[in-house]
């Protein structure tokens, strides 16, 4: 019973407990000689809910939730009775069995399928919508015809985004996304991310916001081992975001620099930050600070979710820094080891 990874607790007939053993006692935060001798109903804190009858005539399965704000425990509790040949019972036997991660899976599935289907059907109400009243006519009218065109075409694309983004999180949660790693200069991939991002505005006669990218780069080339195309994504994705929660005129910045072990790449916005109590979730599925300004500008709340499961594919981490009133920074962490050229190319070959 030591070296057991589920507690186990045995009582006396009154149910008082005569042995647990340290897992248990872990479990319940209480040293095996204060457990020794108190009532199970006490130490599982079950009293108000049942009595030691209860427990012996019916003994169930319960879930019990010893969840503290530092730290989650969610524990399954299996009674069964001591009882001899005669009948007569002399104790039960409680074994608890920690349940607090498949709990978690088991919500986090919830919500994503709910989540799903919330994302869909706002779009797909829309398209019906739309659709209908282009089928009782409003297709003659040819004021309103192109409008109605032309959300049905946004909003449908906004779904296939959605589904594309929803067969890469599974493809990466299944172990079946391949990666292609090769060495890049970093230097360069970023810049032609931010050259892209210069030449829509420029290309934009009447652009809904102007902004400006800053730069801020080390001189030194920084070679890393990427997926450049899936880390593209991910450059993509923090640009359109911070562009798109950016003021109008409003500056975004770029940094690249490297540490001893580590290039640590940053985009910078001015928006309206991120409130503390939303930055833990931030990169979880679905979640959205702002919901309704992110579903009017075609977001699918995947993004940040993808970038997270890319970078950490990759060997590094994502996080965000922000204040409200004072815009968000986003920060990558690659792992990092100083090259020089003639270690990239070898003249004999």
């Amino acid at each position: 019973m030591a070296h057991m990874t589920d507690g186990v607790i045995a009582t006396d007939r009154r149910g008082n407990v005569t042995i647990i053993n340290e897992t248990a006692s872990s479990f319940l935060d209480h040293e095996p000689d204060d457990a020794v001798g108190k009532s199970i109903l006490d130490l599982l804190d079950i009293r108000d809910d049942y009595t030691l009858r209860e427990l012996l005539e019916d003994p169930d399965d319960l879930v019990l939730d010893f969840s503290t704000k530092e730290h989650d425990l969610i524990l399954q509790a299996y009674f069964s009775l001591i009882q001899r040949e005669s009948g007569f019972i002399s104790g039960l036997v409680c074994v608890l069995h920690d349940v607090t991660e498949q709990q978690k899976i088991d919500q986090d599935r919830r919500e994503f399928v709910s989540n799903v289907s919330h994302e869909l059907r706002t779009p797909l109400t829309s398209v019906r919508s739309y659709i209908e009243a282009l089928s009782e006519g409003a297709w003659k009218d040819p004021k309103v015809a192109p409008d109605f065109l032309k959300v049905t075409q946004e909003e449908t694309d906004r779904m296939i985004r959605m589904i594309n983004d929803l067969l890469t999180l599974s493809r990466m949660d299944s172990g079946t996304q391949r990666v292609e790693l090769e060495m890049v200069n970093l230097n360069e991939l970023f810049n032609y991310v931010l050259d892209r991002f210069d030449m829509m505005l420029k290309q934009d006669d009447q652009p809904e916001k102007t902004y400006t990218i800053k730069r801020d780069f080390t001189k030194r080339d920084l070679w890393v081992e990427i997926d450049t195309d899936r880390f593209t994504q991910v450059l993509d994705n923090l640009m359109n975001n911070a562009i798109k929660y950016s003021p109008d005129g409003g500056v975004v910045t770029a940094r690249l620099l490297e540490t001893h072990n580590n290039v640590i790449l940053s985009v910078s916005d001015q928006g309206l930050g991120i409130p503390r109590a939303d930055i833990p979730r931030i990169f979880d599925r679905f979640y959205r600070v702002d919901k309704a300004r992110s579903r009017a500008q075609g977001g699918t709340g995947l993004g940040l979710a993808i970038s997270r499961e890319v970078v950490q594919m990759l060997g590094g981490r994502i996080w965000v820094d922000s204040r409200e009133g004072r815009g968000s920074t986003f920060y990558i962490s690659l792992p990092y080891k100083p090259y020089d050229e003639e270690d990239l190319w070898d003249e004999d070959n």
